[in-house]
This record gives structure tokens, C-alpha cells and sequence, in this order.
């Protein structure tokens, strides 16, 4: 299936991302480091979570699912904060590209004739309060949890720069991406 580019881009947009560009997966960068930082569980959530490490997969396989796709939409939000410690916007940023993400996956699906899509969020899935992960039952929502860009081992830095989307968007704010991969 032949795509617009343009028309993607301003479906994310119109969505609410700030941003966003195609890139082709073959440019995406994997990093080993990440899936550590990962088990070191700064963020808690290593363990716990079908759409985090270990539970969402290793990197080799993640990197297989990915590599099927062709292309991706990249997407960002930007939020600014009260100041560098503002935890509460942060947490309704991460809310904010979750809305973002679900808005433009309904949109695709209602808009465009794609068949294969793999949405890749921010951050650990929130749909349930406790994930049956930790009690080692299946996922309840397996079709509406995704795991998040960094989970799957994806370098984000490297992602946006090489899709002209900035990293840093300035003094007290805060930045999230996602990507919707997809197959041509």
C-alpha cells in the first residue's frame, strides 16, 4: 500500500502531537544500554509490566517484531512545567500523549486502509491499576497495551534528531514520543 507522508504527519498533528515525521525503520537505532538502564528499575516498573522488561520481550526479539514494519510515525508532545521539579505536569504529559497516541491509532484505523500496525507509547502501560504481570496471568487488554519506545530498546535521542523533531524543547519543559509503525 502506497502512503502520504504529508497526510500522516497531519494526522498526528491534528491529534494533538507537536510534532511528528515518517522515518524508515531500517534508520531506527537500538541500544543495549537502555534495556539496562531498564533492569536497574530507576522507574520501578522492571518486573512488573507486560509492556516493560523483562515481560514485553528481549531485545532481539522486539528488534525482529520491528524490523517486519517498514515505516514509522514519529510523534512528539511538549508540555511546559511550573519548573524542573513540576512531577504533577509531567505525569499529565505522559496522560497527554497517551490521549494523543489512542487519537491517532482511532484515526488510522477509521481513515486508512493500513492492516499491521504497532503503536509504541511513553512509559509503562497504565491501563490497569495492578498489571497481572507480577501474579504471572495474561495480559488483560493485550490489544490495547503497548509497550513504550524506550522498552523496545529504541535509542529516542537518535529517533527524533534523525527525523528533524528537536530533543530538548527548552528551560521547564517536558517531551514525549511515540511511534506507530506500520507496513507499506
Amino acid at each position: 500500500m502506497k502512503f502520504n507522508n504529508e497526510e500522516l504527519v497531519q494526522l498526528a498533528l491534528e491529534c494533538g502531537a507537536n510534532r511528528a515525521a515518517i522515518i524508515d525503520v531500517s534508520k531506527i537505532v537500538f541500544s543495549n544500554e537502555l534495556r539496562h538502564m531498564c533492569k536497574l528499575n530507576a522507574c520501578g516498573k522492571y518486573g512488573t509490566n507486560w509492556m516493560c522488561p523483562p515481560g514485553v520481550g528481549t531485545l532481539d526479539e522486539l528488534k525482529a517484531r520491528i524490523n517486519c514494519y517498514n515505516h514509522g510515525l514519529v510523534f512528539q508532545t511538549v508540555q511546559q512545567l511550573e519548573d524542573s521539579f513540576d512531577f504533577e505536569g509531567m505525569m499529565i504529559a505522559k496522560e497527554n500523549i497517551e490521549v494523543v497516541l489512542k487519537n491517532i491509532l482511532k484515526k488510522i484505523k477509521d481513515e486508512l486502509p493500513f492492516e499491521d500496525l504497532f503503536p509504541l507509547g511513553a512509559g509503562a502501560c497504565s491501563i490497569c491499576k495492578e498489571c497481572t504481570y507480577v501474579k504471572g496471568e495474561k495480559c488483560r487488554f493485550p490489544e490495547k497495551a503497548f509497550p513504550s519506545v524506550e522498552a523496545c530498546g529504541i535509542d529516542v535521542k537518535a529517533l527524533v534528531t534523525s527525523c528533524g523533531i528537536p530533543y530538548y524543547n527548552g528551560k521547564d519543559t517536558v517531551s514525549y514520543v511515540g511511534m506507530i509503525l506500520f507496513k507499506e
